[in-house]
């Protein structure tokens, strides 16, 4: 009895930390990355990424993150909290694939043909200060859903929360950070790009999504939609904890946007032929000639039968 108290004494124990070593090696990070943090690792700039991007093709810009163009590192852009000018401290909520919390946002297609889209771009970041080259992103995954994905009544039409659909990810030339530190480089934010082509009819949809990257660093965090003198900038979804909640300023507690592209094409709305149209006023000529005709035939034969009436 006293060995089997031993033996399941030692299992406990070995047990404990074999689940102490899976935590630490699995950090949790918050639902939001707020500052300020104090020490920052720094990030070098590397060579400027061209635009992934074609501005002709866009179909929908859900808001701009750089509000300091040319301010940053070897002229490259910065999204600034600004914490000292308006209160705003959120840097950007987590939207890690380790955590599995994900961000969620609204767009519309509002062309009656649809949209037949080939690609969307999202804009992502890790912290301590990874290198802008190579990419520290390795997957991200989406779905679209046809109503807000908190709502029961939504569905995914398009989409998963398993495929890795990131077809390429580069520097987006810019960093992200706080107004109060104006040395920080550390949050180098990157596009990642999807290449999937798939047809949305018109209507009001919501884009989900999540990313994984390297373990090294922390996050990946979503910067939000950031406009100077604007402190609500959309109304941004987060799902962290398995509940969905609005993405909201950890200082002010106003409600973000999450930036994202999304490109392709609009169809043209369903053509009305000439052909369809003088099929359908012949049709209805038709059958006005026939009920005329079969009107003014029971007429005669009632004439008719009236004389031979007379008659006799």
């Amino acid at each position: 009895m006293k060995r089997t108290s031993i033996a399941l004494l030692i299992v406990v124990v070995l047990l404990a930390l074999v689940s102490a070593s899976l935590v630490s090696a699995t950090p949790l990070y918050p639902p939001s990355d707020d500052g300020p943090t104090g020490t920052t690792v720094q990030s070098a700039p590397g060579p400027f990424s061209p635009s992934p991007f074609n501005p002709d093709a866009i179909l929908w810009d859900n808001g701009p993150l750089v509000n300091s163009p040319g301010t940053g590192p070897g002229g490259s852009d910065e999204s600034i909290a600004m914490n000292i000018t308006y209160g705003l401290t959120s840097r950007g909520s987590n939207v890690s694939a380790l955590a599995n919390a994900r961000i969620a946002d609204n767009f519309t297609v509002a062309d009656s043909g649809g949209w037949n889209i080939t690609g969307i771009t999202f804009f992502i970041y890790m912290g301590g200060g990874p290198p802008t080259t190579p990419s520290p992103f390795s997957a991200l995954n989406f779905q679209i859903w046809d109503g807000p994905p908190d709502d029961p009544g939504s569905t995914v039409v398009y989409g998963d929360t398993f495929t890795n659909r990131m077809s390429s990810t580069s520097w987006a030339n810019m960093y992200r950070r706080l107004e109060s530190e104006p040395q920080d480089t550390s949050r180098p934010v990157f596009f990642l790009q999807v290449a999937d082509s798939f047809t949305l009819p018109a209507g009001d949809y919501w884009l989900d999504w999540e990313a994984d990257g390297d373990p090294l660093y922390s996050g990946p965090w979503q910067p939000p939609v950031t406009i100077d003198g604007q402190t609500s900038t959309g109304n941004a979804k987060q799902y962290f904890g398995d509940a969905w909640q609005e993405v909201l300023d950890a200082g002010l507690g106003t409600p973000l946007g999450a930036p994202f592209v999304i490109e392709g094409t609009v169809n043209p709305p369903t053509a009305v032929t000439l052909s369809s149209l003088t099929s359908d006023s012949g049709s209805n000529a038709l059958a006005i000639w026939l009920v005329v005709l079969t009107l003014g035939v029971a007429a005669f034969a009632g004439l008719a039968l009236g004389r031979r009436r007379l008659a006799r």
